[in-house]
């Protein structure tokens, strides 16, 4: 049996129409039974120390077109919240100008996300809070200046009215604010259910972490796979291997030689770096790029190598932006393959003239 960190997370795996889903209906299960959890989700919603006036909740029920993962209403049923659980999932094409549309502009309002802690710390271009304001500022709701700008756990701004809320915050960091409240109030049976959806949502961070071994592996052979369809990479005879917690590399024929879509676990420990495109002295007779030629033109971004790896290797680093969600950090590697590829031969792969001449 898959160890689970608890009985929902177990039961979700094998049960549930997605891990997503199910915590919602467990945070919705939790704070439409718990004074004091709802109480603390009012605080924690509010802004400058208001709490926002929740008092029921429904999940999934459609609002403006779209379908919220939860919605929250005050004593006259009128809109005070949505709620917006991400664990890797990228962002739907109506998230979430959709939900932000359907607050009141005419009283505090909040659109919540919830997500990985990862996903929560990156403020990079690509990252889940950029690509949340883009999509706003593009649908002309601008918002004020990013609020907590030195936490990493979570972030918030109003539009410019200063009625409607944006928040972007870790499950870590509401699940904990819940228990304490629970605890504090001595409400034992809401404290185990957190402590339940605590589980399920650490096992759905962990097991779907597109950086955790197995599902970077997924990625490399996904990239590879995206860039042969190109055109840009051949995979003839060539497949993966490596060495017990050295690394793990899927070789491919990129611009006219052959390289390998490395994760090395030494830079992964030592540099947070785990993905890195290689390229060494093969002495493959199909390769129509010297290792030099490659040097040469990848210039800068070809950057340091790995020290425990010959100097004359060349190692491109694959940067894995924070917050990224799998679709997202797919495109991206696909995208560095292909500037790589093009950069060593901008014309067309060097395989397809050596056929074409063959």
């Amino acid at each position: 049996m898959a160890e689970a960190k608890s009985l929902l997370s177990l039961i979700a795996r094998g049960y549930a129409a997605g891990r997503e889903d199910a915590a919602t209906e467990a945070l919705c299960f939790i704070l439409s039974r718990s004074e004091s959890a709802r109480d603390e989700f009012a605080k924690f919603l509010g802004d400058d120390g208001e709490p926002l006036p929740v008092a029921s909740f429904r999940t999934q029920q459609l609002v403006n077109g779209a379908f919220p993962d939860m919605a929250c209403f005050d004593d006259d049923s009128n809109h005070v919240a949505f709620v917006e659980s991400k664990f890797w999932a990228s962002l739907t094409s109506r998230q979430p100008v959709n939900y932000w549309e359907a607050l009141p502009d005419h009283r505090s309002a909040t659109l919540l996300i919830l997500a990985p802690a990862s996903r929560v710390a990156g403020r990079d271009e690509g990252s889940l809070w950029d690509m949340l304001k883009q999509r706003l500022r593009r649908a002309h709701h601008d918002l004020s200046p990013v609020d907590s700008q030195e936490r990493k756990d979570l972030v918030a701004a109003t539009s410019e009215d200063g009625q409607r809320r944006l928040m972007l915050t870790s499950w870590d960091v509401l699940l904990d604010r819940l228990a304490e409240a629970t605890k504090e109030d001595e409400d034992h049976q809401a404290c185990f259910e957190v402590a339940e959806l605590w589980g399920l949502a650490h096992d759905a961070i962990k097991d779907d972490d597109p950086v955790e071994d197995a599902n970077l592996r997924k990625l490399i052979a996904d990239a590879v796979a995206r860039v042969k369809e190109s055109g840009w990479a051949n995979t003839d005879g060539l497949r993966t291997g490596g060495t017990v917690g050295g690394h793990y590399a899927r070789f491919f024929r990129l611009g006219g030689r052959i390289t390998g879509l490395r994760i090395d676990y030494k830079a992964k420990k030592q540099m947070d770096k785990p993905l890195w495109l290689w390229f060494w002295d093969s002495p493959d007779t199909r390769s129509s790029v010297s290792l030099d030629d490659v040097r040469d033109r990848l210039g800068a971004s070809a950057g340091p190598g790995l020290e425990w790896l010959p100097n004359d290797d060349v190692c491109v680093p694959i940067d894995l932006p924070a917050g990224l969600g799998r679709k997202a950090m797919l495109d991206a590697i696909v995208a560095e393959l292909e500037r790589v590829a093009k950069t060593i031969d901008p014309y067309v792969p060097t395989y397809h003239r050596e056929q074409t001449t063959g």
